[in-house]
C-alpha cells in the first residue's frame, strides 16, 4: 500500500542483485502517479529506494507504469501512460529521477495522434531504448514504436524520425509486449481487430533500422486467431530462434502461440502451434497478462483465473512442446488467494536461482495494493517430502 487508495503492479523485474522492482500506479491524494516499489530478496521493502522502497512520481492527469526494466548500469527504466500521453521515466538506483534523461528523468513522445501509450520497453545492447504501444491514427488505433538514445532524445536512425507505426488494417491494433532477438530485430505483439468482437494475436517484426522486416510472413506482420476476443499480451525469443507469444482466448482460457523464426506456426508446438489452457471453473475467465522462459526452455505463463470479485494469481507452466508440465504442481497449473477478493498477475519474472516471482494487484480492506507472490521450484508427490526441479 502507497498512501490507502487505489495501488496496482504491472510490471516486475528481476535486478542482478536479486532485489525485484514492481512498477504500477500510485494513488497519492487524487493524484494517480507512477509507482515503484523495490523488494529485498526475501519480500520486504528495500528501504535504500527512496528511504522507505516506495517511489512516486506525479507527470501529469492519470499517470501509469505498464513496464519496466533496468540498465546494466542499474539505472531503472519505466514506460507507461499519463494525462499527456506515452512518457518514459529512467530512475537512479537508489530511486530518484535521473536528470541526465532529458534534464529531468521524464521524456514524452507525440506519434501525432490524440492519445497514445508505451506499454512495453527492452533495453539493446548498444543502451538505446526501444518502446512499444499504440496511438490513435485516423480515428483508429495502430501499432507505435518508438526508439531512444541514452540521453532520452529520439533516435534518428530509427524510421528516419524515432518513430514508426503499423496498421494491421483493423481498428483496434495495440502492440502489448516486445522482445529483443539476438540479431537486434525487435519483435512487438498484442492484438488487432474490428471492436475487438473477434480480435486476433497481432505479431510484427522490425529491422533495427525501424522498417517492417519483410522475411517475417513476407510484409512483416502476423496474426493468429483462436476464434473470439484473443490478445498477446507477451512474447519471448527461445534459445532456438522459436517466437513464443501469451495471452488469452476469448476472455476464457490462457492461449499461447509459437512461431518459427520466418512467422509461421511451429507445428511442433501441440500439433498446429496453439495451445490453450482452462483452469476449470464454470463460467471463469482464465487470461495470461505475462509470460517468460526459463533456463530449460520451459515457459511459464501468468494471469487470473476467477470472474469478478473472486479471481486469483494463476500460473501454468509447459513443456517445450506445449504440454503443461505435470511436475509443476502435479498439473501444470497454480493458483493462489492472496486476499479475499480480486487478485491479478500481471507480470512474471524468474529469478536465477529458479524461484519464480508474480506481481499484480490485490483487493485489500477496500483498495487494490501491490501485490506479489514467489514460487519455489519444487514438485509435489505423495511422500513426505518434494522434489528440486530447478532449471
Amino acid at each position: 500500500d502507497f498512501t490507502g487508495g487505489f495501488d496496482y503492479a504491472y510490471a516486475v523485474f528481476i535486478q542482478g542483485d536479486g532485489k525485484i522492482i514492481a512498477a504500477g500506479r500510485a494513488t497519492v491524494g487524487s493524484d494517480v502517479d507512477f509507482g515503484l516499489a523495490r523488494y529485498n530478496p526475501d519480500g520486504s521493502l528495500d528501504t535504500t529506494f527512496d528511504s522507505d522502497g516506495k517511489v512516486s512520481t506525479k507527470i501529469g492527469g492519470t499517470d501509469e507504469v505498464f513496464a519496466v526494466t533496468i540498465q546494466g548500469d542499474g539505472k531503472i527504466v519505466a514506460a507507461g501512460i499519463s494525462g499527456i500521453g506515452g512518457v518514459l521515466a529512467r530512475y537512479n538506483a537508489d530511486g530518484s529521477l535521473d536528470t541526465t534523461f532529458d534534464g529531468d528523468g521524464l521524456t514524452t513522445t507525440n506519434f501525432g495522434g490524440s492519445s497514445g501509450a508505451a506499454r512495453a520497453v527492452v533495453i539493446q545492447g548498444d543502451g538505446k531504448i526501444a518502446v512499444a504501444g499504440d496511438t490513435s491514427v485516423a480515428g483508429n488505433r495502430d501499432f507505435a514504436m518508438a526508439r531512444y538514445n541514452p540521453d532520452g532524445s529520439l533516435d534518428t536512425t530509427f524510421d528516419g524520425d524515432g518513430l514508426t507505426t503499423t496498421d494491421f488494417a483493423g481498428s483496434t491494433d495495440f502492440a502489448l509486449g516486445m522482445a529483443l532477438q539476438g540479431d537486434g530485430r525487435i519483435l512487438a505483439a498484442g492484438q488487432t481487430g474490428s471492436a475487438c468482437g473477434d480480435c486476433a494475436f497481432a505479431l510484427a517484426r522490425y529491422n533495427a533500422d525501424g522498417s517492417l522486416d519483410t522475411t517475417f510472413d513476407t510484409d512483416g506482420m502476423v496474426t493468429t486467431d483462436f476464434g473470439g476476443f484473443d490478445a498477446a499480451r507477451a512474447v519471448s525469443v527461445q534459445g532456438d530462434g522459436k517466437i513464443v507469444a501469451a495471452g488469452f482466448a476469448s476472455f476464457n482460457d490462457f492461449a499461447l502461440a509459437r512461431y518459427n523464426a520466418d512467422g509461421s506456426l511451429d507445428s511442433g508446438f501441440d500439433t498446429d502451434g496453439k495451445v490453450t489452457t482452462n483452469f476449470g471453473g464454470s463460467g471463469d475467465s482464465d487470461q495470461a497478462l505475462d509470460m517468460a522462459i526459463q533456463t530449460n526452455g520451459k515457459i511459464v505463463a501468468a494471469g487470473f483465473t476467477g470472474f469478478s470479485s473472486t479471481e486469483d494469481f494463476a500460473l501454468a507452466r509447459y513443456n517445450t512442446d506445449g504440454s503443461l508440465d505435470t511436475s509443476f504442481n502435479v498439473d501444470g497449473r497454480v493458483t493462489t488467494d492472496i486476499a479475499a477478493g480480486q487478485d491479478r498477475a500481471e507480470a512474471v519474472a524468474i529469478q536465477s536461482n529458479g524461484r519464480i516471482v508474480a506481481a499484480g494487484g490485490a483487493f485489500v480492506t477496500g483498495n487494490f495494493d501491490f501485490a506479489l507472490a514467489r514460487y519455489t521450484c519444487l514438485r509435489r508427490t505423495s511422500r513426505p517430502m518434494s522434489i528440486p526441479i530447478c532449471p
